[in-house]
């Protein structure tokens, strides 16, 4: 049995790319199995259409986000669209996909007044409850007198996700990382002022 034998047709033509991509040349275990299947021209023929499948998708991709930039809505966008490789079916699948997908990134990416006071509140409300975890945390293995740079990691995942939470926007957006920074300071702050006023 050939080492090829169990991989799908897909598998089997990523690892006729790897090889021509990084060794130049077919090993005869993959030009055996690629034989078994059928010839290699057909072999060649699928890799060649998948390829302009994958091209005019990419193409059909750029015009829709020129389209959504343009404000024009998805019917337009549809309308406007035409392929020769794509079905009618397949451009409006991508539109919907499309759209959706820009709308949530135009969205995550956008700073108002909501984001900033949500992410403001979140970080002071994130700095309290990180520090309340990692202080119980540490005084249940008698360490609290150590301060670890690496808890600033926990601490820093913690504070990101109440932030994501309150302002329902990722640290791509940035008014949430500079908070989730900011928050992870004062953890800082906190555990410092900790130690020296139990002094």
């Amino acid at each position: 049995m050939s080492f090829y034998s169990k991989f799908s047709d897909n598998d089997l033509i990523e690892s006729y790319k790897n090889q021509v991509d990084y060794q130049g040349k077919l090993s005869n275990e993959l030009l055996d199995e690629i034989s078994k299947r059928g010839s290699i021209d057909d072999f060649i023929k699928e890799i060649e259409n998948q390829k302009q499948i994958l091209n005019e998708r990419n193409k059909i991709i750029r015009e829709i986000h020129q389209h959504y930039l343009n404000k024009s809505s998805k019917e337009e966008a549809l309308s406007l669209l035409s392929s020769d490789v794509l079905s009618r079916q397949e451009i409006r699948i991508l539109v919907e996909e499309k759209y959706v997908d820009i709308h949530y990134r135009a969205e995550n990416l956008k700073i108002d007044s909501d984001t900033i006071i949500s992410s403001f509140f979140g970080a002071i409300i994130a700095s309290v409850v990180s520090t309340i975890i990692m202080f119980l945390l540490l005084a249940s293995i008698n360490s609290l007198i150590v301060f670890n740079f690496f808890l600033l990691v926990p601490m820093y995942i913690i504070n990101y996700l109440i932030i994501k939470f309150f302002t329902n926007k990722t640290r791509d957006n940035l008014a949430v990382f500079i908070a989730t920074f900011m928050a992870t300071i004062l953890n800082c702050i906190y555990f410092f002022l900790f130690i020296y006023f139990s002094d």
